[in-house]
């Protein structure tokens, strides 16, 4: 395979041997041709250029003063966020945009369509376009997470549950654009939603969504678990009636769903709260459980690490975003992050979290940690595996002669 050269994609990334690009060895690994991307947000999924196309076709205001300041606006890189709270502010904007039946629609295709295009690629371009012709494998398994009532128009209203658009017809349009978009691609690719509920909605509001979860789930296949997302600054779950509030929403949105929980990406939630998040909540799944590894590290507190390995968590690392974020200080560190869940038997994946935000792929962020060896081949491989049986979309139909 030839290479190109690609931009430094992480902070304090320096390539050993100068400006050459990985070396050929790490590119030569035997990667399957098909993988499963678990944790990726519609928020950080649709290309930057195509987030402007779509703000310009609504009329929407506050976009900057034109397509370059825009990109500026909206890309998430080094030196422009400093924590998860200012990282997650770029959201209202893209919900913004995002907002309606209509937008929601197309969001869901475009968003699509680049997993399936650049999700193996190399290297992508600025505004989240293809990059590089050359891809390391094709994602065919695809997991889109988001908060539906954050497309109504809700965001400005500050967790009021009453938008301008009707949740039922947001939910119908992306669940349309979702067996459009297989039908098109000749079941080439196989796609679920996960609903998102926030931290930083009311009860009131996060009810309001799990209710029109479970309505939606009795007619459609394509809702496959729910999520809880949003700064842990606002609810860290840590008060007992915060927490036994998001168990009733988890149980109203109803059974046969796969639950998954970002819990423990900041120092806003200890071992303790982390513990019974999962306990209460009961998911099979956990987004950036750093919290466990640093109590470990920090103060020889091995319970977060003993709930993840009894209860069979995987934990779904996001290694991009967890260093724009500061969660974890540089990729020596992931190393050894990845070294901790080894040594107790816990199983992790990689995905992207918001690939067109950052101006990445699944591909480029798997060679990160390859060429600064912070995980070795095995480690890459094993995860693509676990992915793709951790997954909440049911196994694919069996190919037929």
């Amino acid at each position: 395979m030839t290479v190109g050269s690609y931009p430094p994609p992480y902070p304090g990334y320096s390539r050993r041997g100068g400006d050459a690009p990985a070396n050929q060895q790490k590119l030569a690994i035997s990667w399957p041709k098909n993988v499963t991307e678990l944790h990726v947000h519609l928020g950080g999924s649709v290309p930057l250029y195509r987030l402007w196309e779509i703000a310009i076709d609504r009329g929407i205001r506050g976009i900057g003063s034109g397509y370059e300041d825009f990109i500026n606006l909206l890309k998430i890189q080094d030196g422009k966020v400093k924590d998860l709270d200012s990282y997650l502010e770029v959201y209202d904007k893209v919900e913004l945009i995002q907002s309606g039946p209509a937008s929601v629609r197309e969001s869901i295709i475009i968003a699509v369509h680049r997993a399936y295009r650049t999700g193996g690629m190399i290297k992508v371009g600025p505004g989240g376009e293809g990059g590089s012709p050359e891809s390391l494998f094709a994602i065919r398994r695809f997991e889109l997470r988001w908060n539906p009532l954050k497309r109504t128009g809700a965001v400005f209203l500050k967790g009021s549950h009453a938008g301008l658009y009707d949740m039922d017809r947001v939910i119908k349009s992306a669940v349309n654009a979702l067996e459009e978009v297989e039908i098109g691609f000749r079941e080439g690719i196989q796609v679920g939603h996960i609903f998102c509920f926030g931290r930083d909605l009311t009860f009131e509001a996060n009810m309001a969504l799990a209710r029109k979860t479970r309505l939606w789930r009795e007619k459609t296949d394509k809702i496959i678990g729910i999520d809880l997302a949003g700064n842990e600054s606002i609810n860290p779950l840590s008060n007992p009636r915060r927490l036994e509030e998001m168990r009733i929403v988890f149980e109203e949105a109803g059974p046969g769903l796969g639950r998954t929980v970002h819990v423990g990406e900041t120092n806003h939630v200890d071992v303790e709260t982390f513990v019974k998040t999962i306990e209460t909540l009961n998911p099979s799944r956990v987004g950036h459980p750093i919290a466990a590894v640093r109590a470990l590290w920090d103060k020889k507190d091995d319970r977060g690490i003993k709930t993840l390995k009894e209860r069979k968590i995987v934990c779904e690392l996001c290694v991009q975003s967890n260093l724009l974020t500061g969660a974890v200080k540089d990729l020596q560190e992931y190393g050894h992050i990845l070294r901790t869940l080894d040594e107790h038997g816990i199983e992790y994946t990689f995905s992207t979290d918001a690939p067109s935000l950052q101006g990445t792929s699944l591909a480029q962020e798997l060679l990160m940690l390859l060429d600064s060896e912070a995980a070795t081949p095995e480690q890459i491989l094993r995860a693509l595996k676990v992915a793709e049986r951790a997954s909440f979309l049911p196994p694919p139909a069996p190919v037929t002669s």
